[in-house]
């Protein structure tokens, strides 16, 4: 690819617009020193919080910030703006073609719209559960007369006048968007193009979503759901990216703006598929979990990142994330390779109240605006965040390095109703309930994905990050008795830094027919012309042949078996011995010694190719200086430690006096610009040659 740098400083930069705080990192190549910057986002107008991140990162590298973006050889962008779209139901107004007598389907959900997506907690008080809002209603359906059969055949040809009719009638309601979901087009999409076409023709600034196209898999209704999303959030999503290229080229930037996918790679905005940029900021962390993983030789690892909205965790087994396919989105079923990550309420910003004397956190959130009561916006209500302060984890004059000093004194009176209906009016008590509570709910996540997936965790390197996961690491890690932390010095932008890290790619997956296993010759066809396609797109984004690494994979079951697995396949596929030899040993790997089938036969359903188009990405490289000696800690605080129930007086280390070779014993804490490291008794951090925090914790943590 061309070096758009020139003799300048080059850079390689990362952004990560979330739900509370935007984060941007950079890299500058000569050296590998990074620079990072964090402000709240900007919910009116998220264009405006990235920008001011930009100019805080290049106040931090002492650049104007149109020197820094002009220096800038690659630029990835990570957003939660695809979410924030259906979280708040502000997409476009959509419509919808679909087959004769397909009509409902949409709207009917497979009779699974009211708790689609919802916890089994949720699912027990079926009453309070209800349908969501139909992102395509009714009257905005309409159908057209034509069928193609399961083999692909065309057995009533779709009329060009009747497609014509169909187009009229949504553009007659004032559609923006239209998504195209009929009968079988993953089997042929003749009729799909037709309509498109037609659309084109007629009004050619409509956006058009075609269903075989971004998810050419079978599954109506899931086609017809994943279609139409991308229908409702493309024109607000598209919108938006082209007004941050625009401004980003008039300050100075000259290579394309890349969108970090939900599979955890990027696309140039002009091939990225809006609904493959949901839960983008997740997905780049774990791109960033892997490459240090790799980096300091470890194989297994928990990706734990705690944002001001969201806890999320991911597993990384033999330094590989799996996929999920599909995901459900505010109910909607959504078909898409996605880094396999679960999530829940319970971040910084996450509010705390009571249900039946019983103390809660989350889901609800205080976000950006008003923020936790403590950031002195107008928040009333107790946040997670507020009981750190009141704790005295977090430091009001050194929050965000110094430039949003907080009010200790109103996150204790926003604590002060719960203290007065659970703990005795005792501020410190509820404080510490608090933070108890959210550790715990982190915990139980963690343990839920990890053993569902066949794993036990204290096998596991915990790795944290995000603005609140150093600052309550130590206490959910000793929850699942895992021993070994690794929180990065770049915690608190983290996802902005795997953004900066992330590569092109490319990932397609087709329903294939059951038989095809038993022809190689047919699936080896299959997937060459996959392959190809998939490295077509990356050619069209400049990346040279020899940057491409192909991986292939299959999603496969023994018959009668109600769910399939995913299965890694060779790059060449000589006899169908092959493939059984493959389901095998990954079925052995996922369920035990004794688990196989040998007498039952096996299914194939999908097939699947990843692409992955190299880029420059931030290359660490560890420290050779000796460490200076230790240097007295800033200052100590008062921290009330919930695990000892008392208050210790705790030594304060400035990081940024910490070098490699640095030992901090617990109990103390490590304040960083964007967060706080928390060590708690038993607990001892070790800065390793790449400027990380290795914290090895004892049994028994006090």
């Amino acid at each position: 690819m061309p070096d758009p740098g020139g003799s300048r400083v080059q850079f390689i930069v990362g952004v990560d617009v979330g739900g509370t705080f935007t984060d941007a990192s950079a890299i500058r190549i000569e050296d590998g020193a990074s620079f990072s910057a964090k402000v709240p986002t900007t919910p009116s107008d998220l264009l405006i919080g990235l920008l001011d991140a930009l100019d805080g990162l290049a106040a931090e590298a002492a650049l104007p910030t149109h020197d820094l973006l002009r220096g800038t050889v690659k630029f990835a962008h990570g957003t939660t703006q695809t979410s924030n779209v259906m979280f708040t139901w502000s997409g476009s107004k959509a419509g919808l073609i679909t087959t004769e007598g397909f009509r409902d389907e949409l709207l009917m959900m497979r009779a699974r719209g009211r708790v689609a997506g919802l916890s089994l907690s949720e699912r027990r008080h079926l009453r309070r559960t209800q349908k969501p809002p139909a992102i395509v209603p009714a009257e905005r359906i309409v159908e057209v007369t034509e069928r193609i059969d399961a083999r692909g055949r065309v057995l009533v040809r779709l009329d060009r006048a009747d497609a014509e009719r169909a187009v009229d009638r949504l553009v007659g309601l004032g559609v923006e968007a239209i998504a195209v979901a009929l009968l079988w087009s993953p089997r042929n999409p003749e009729h799909e193009l037709l309509v498109a076409d037609v659309i084109r023709a007629k009004a050619p600034g409509i956006h058009v979503t075609l269903s075989h196209e971004i998810a050419p898999v079978l599954g109506e209704y899931e086609r017809a759901s994943t279609a139409s999303v991308n229908a409702y959030v493309a024109p607000t999503v598209e919108d938006y990216f082209r007004r941050v290229e625009g401004a980003l080229r008039n300050r100075g930037l000259t290579v394309p703006v890349l969108v970090v996918q939900a599979d955890g790679g990027v696309a140039q905005v002009a091939q990225s598929v809006p609904i493959r940029t949901i839960e983008s900021g997740p997905a780049a962390g774990m791109v960033a979990v892997q490459a240090l993983a790799q980096t300091v030789g470890l194989s297994d690892v928990i990706a734990t990142d705690v944002g001001g909205t969201t806890f999320k965790t991911g597993l990384l087994v033999d330094g590989k994330w799996g996929f999920s396919r599909e995901t459900i989105i505010n109910q909607y079923t959504l078909l898409m390779p996605m880094v396999d990550l679960v999530s829940i309420g319970a971040g910084g910003g996450s509010i705390a109240w009571v249900d039946d004397s019983r103390l809660r956190i989350g889901p609800m959130s205080a976000g950006a605006s008003p923020g936790p009561a403590a950031y002195g916006w107008g928040g009333e209500q107790a946040t997670v965040t507020d009981a750190d302060v009141a704790l005295g984890f977090i430091d009001p004059a050194r929050f965000l390095g110094g430039k949003l000093p907080l009010r200790p004194d109103l996150a204790r009176s926003a604590l002060q109703p719960i203290a007065d209906q659970l703990f005795e009016g005792d501020v410190t008590r509820a404080a510490a309930g608090i933070r108890q509570v959210v550790d715990a709910q982190m915990a139980d996540l963690v343990r839920k994905a990890t053993l569902e997936r066949g794993h036990d965790p204290r096998r596991f390197t915990l790795m944290a990050y995000g603005g609140a996961g150093p600052l309550h690491a130590a206490s959910y890690a000793h929850g699942l008795g895992i021993c070994r932390i690794v929180i990065p010095r770049n915690a608190t932008v983290y996802s902005a830094y795997g953004a900066a890290a992330s590569d092109l790619r490319n990932t397609v997956e087709i329903s294939v027919d059951a038989g095809l296993m038993a022809d190689t010759s047919a699936l080896e066809s299959a997937f060459a012309e996959i392959e190809e396609r998939t490295v077509a797109l990356l050619r069209q984004q400049g990346v040279e042949d020899g940057d491409i690494a192909i991986s292939r994979s299959a999603d496969m079951r023994y018959e009668r078996q109600l769910h399939d697995i995913r299965v890694p396949l060779p790059a060449s596929i000589r006899d169908q011995n092959q493939v059984i030899g493959a389901f095998e040993n990954r079925y052995v790997a996922l369920y035990g010694a004794g688990s196989r089938l040998p007498h039952a036969r096996l299914q194939l359903l999908r097939i699947g190719v990843e692409a992955v188009g190299r880029t420059r990405s931030p290359d660490p490289r560890p420290s050779t200086k000796p460490p200076p000696p230790l240097t007295p800690s800033v200052d100590t605080r008062r921290i009330y430690w919930p695990e000892a129930g008392e208050w210790i007086e705790t030594p304060a280390y400035d990081g940024a006096a910490l070098s490699p070779g640095h030992v901090v014993a617990g109990p103390a804490v490590i304040d960083e610009p964007g967060t706080t490291v928390s060590l708690p008794r038993g607990a001892t951090a070790l800065i390793d040659p790449y400027d990380n925090f290795q914290i090895t914790l004892d049994r028994e943590v006090k």
